[in-house]
């Protein structure tokens, strides 16, 4: 994060534009049981009307949009945005402002604010007292969240070696499960105030198979690989394909943990 937070707004808004189709390709979904726990924990409904911030490529929206409500999402990144209208095209409720949630043209209330993987981009002042002027009474934030798919203990240390080869060491950090939670629950800090009460908080542990390629992709999505030169992302990635497929194998066994985290607004103040 903080490689991100010093770019300046412009270039925040381009900063995913080299890896978004890597984005799609390796970052995974939300599983479906924290999508149906969030819905029902935010009193989803056919004709809520939904605030989606920083909906990137529409990973979360697809999940969500075929549950009904009607969508506006806002995404900085023009290039997210273009994927999100193809990818959602099969929902007719979902307009798109490509801008940052601070400086975006909104009409409110809306029932239901999502951030998936999202949040922690907003500007911690500004954003949530933008949330608390455009979130109906009694209305829901509900914030998602993916920690990045790391290889099973067999094929760690492997995968490590690979990483080291490749001249670009394993950027994610080993955490266990509760430590991971514990991050996720901080991170929603801005929240825990007396114009928000907490509702839900779960977290799930998800093993996914992964080919080389799609693992290299999620590396590429990752901001320290975005932070690289762009000539060295070719090479790294090329050697990283090369290393892990000769150290690990064709397929590499992931887990991550995913969290929900469902708040109400509050009138006590």
């Amino acid at each position: 994060m903080a490689i991100y937070d010093e770019q300046t707004d412009d270039e925040k808004a381009r900063w995913y534009s080299n890896g978004a189709r890597f984005y799609v390709e390796g970052r995974p979904r939300y599983p479906t049981t924290l999508i149906a726990a969030s819905a029902a924990a935010a009193e989803w409904r056919q004709d809520s009307r939904i605030l989606e911030i920083g909906s990137g490529p529409g990973t979360a929206t697809q999940d969500f949009a075929a549950l009904g409500g009607r969508f506006t999402c806002v995404e900085p990144n023009a290039d997210f945005a273009a994927i999100a209208r193809d990818v959602l095209t099969p929902f007719p409720n979902i307009t798109f402002q490509t801008s940052a949630l601070e400086e975006a043209d909104l009409a409110g209330p809306f029932d239901i604010v999502l951030a998936a993987s999202s949040f922690h981009w907003i500007d911690q002042k500004r954003g949530v007292q933008r949330i608390e002027e455009l979130l109906a009474p009694n209305g829901f934030v509900v914030l998602l969240w993916n920690k990045e798919p790391q290889p099973v203990a067999q094929q760690a240390d492997a995968a490590d070696e690979a990483f080291q080869r490749s001249g670009y060491p394993q950027p994610i950090e080993r955490q266990s499960r509760d430590e991971i939670a514990h991050v996720f629950w901080g991170l929603a800090k801005p929240l825990q105030t007396v114009s928000f009460t907490e509702k839900l908080f779960c977290h799930v542990e998800v093993a996914d198979d992964y080919s080389v390629e799609r693992f290299v992709a999620l590396h590429r999505s990752l901001s320290p690989f975005l932070a690289l030169p762009p000539e060295k992302q070719t090479v790294v990635a090329k050697a990283l394909t090369e290393n892990l497929s000769a150290l690990v194998g064709p397929t590499i066994r992931t887990t991550r943990i995913s969290a929900a985290h469902i708040f109400q607004r509050s009138d006590r103040r």
